[in-house]
């Protein structure tokens, strides 16, 4: 089973090729948001450089949201065009979950990303005997409210939004693991989806912003 997986929710673009449950080759660029210039030739170098066509791929993955709008469109919409060409299946993964799939140690997870001002999109997960668990569904908080969540247990943060929400609400309980959302998260949680029957078709690939983008934000006031 050979899986692509691509990321562009962040300033950060990756794609990750697994092929039966391992990660076999990545590519990663800091393209500064630049997405739509960036992601495909990315994909096409690894694939190459590793003996495979895009028509050797068996299933593709993308990083659906929350994170930047921009960045979400870009990313679904080359999965969903590489997905429908060749009629695979597909697989839309939440950049939460993907920053939680990478962090391999045990205990609670806190997936954090930074959505406007002192506002971050969040999940909570936990990891027990090497399985990842989902405990709530992905939402937005202000920090403070957040901080209030993670009082009273030892969480473990990840997440592009983790260093920005512990530089502006210090937790004594929560330790930032360095790890952000990636393609490789993706792939990983595209795997187990993958196992359990989970894939879908790429027709079914959205994104998921949980907030009002600006365009929509600005029609609302233009209506008052």
């Amino acid at each position: 089973m050979l899986i692509l997986a691509i990321d562009t929710s962040g300033r950060i673009a990756s794609c990750s090729l697994w092929e039966d449950g391992r990660e076999i080759a990545s590519c990663v660029k800091d393209s500064q948001l630049d997405h739509s210039r960036t992601i495909l030739p990315l994909c096409e170098e690894m694939v190459r450089e590793k003996g495979f066509s895009f028509g050797d791929i068996d299933a593709f993955a993308a990083a659906v949201g929350p994170g930047s709008f921009t960045g979400i469109r870009i990313g679904v919409a080359a999965v969903k065009g590489f997905a429908l060409s060749g009629d695979k299946p597909a697989a839309g993964v939440s950049t939460l979950e993907a920053a939680a799939a990478d962090v391999r140690e045990e205990g609670l997870i806190c997936s954090v990303i930074r959505a406007r001002e002192d506002e971050y999109f969040y999940g909570f997960f936990h990891r027990v005997r090497g399985e990842l668990f989902r405990i709530c569904d992905d939402t937005c908080l202000t920090g403070s409210e957040l901080k209030s969540l993670l009082y009273g247990a030892k969480w473990l943060l990840c997440g592009d939004g983790a260093a920005d929400f512990l530089e502006k609400h210090p937790c004594d309980n929560v330790r930032d693991t360095g790890i952000s959302q990636s393609a490789r998260g993706v792939a990983a949680c595209a795997w187990e989806l993958y196992k359990y029957d989970g894939l879908t078709d790429g027709n079914d690939i959205a994104p998921v912003y949980l907030k009002k983008t600006q365009a929509e934000r600005m029609r609302e006031e233009s209506k008052k």
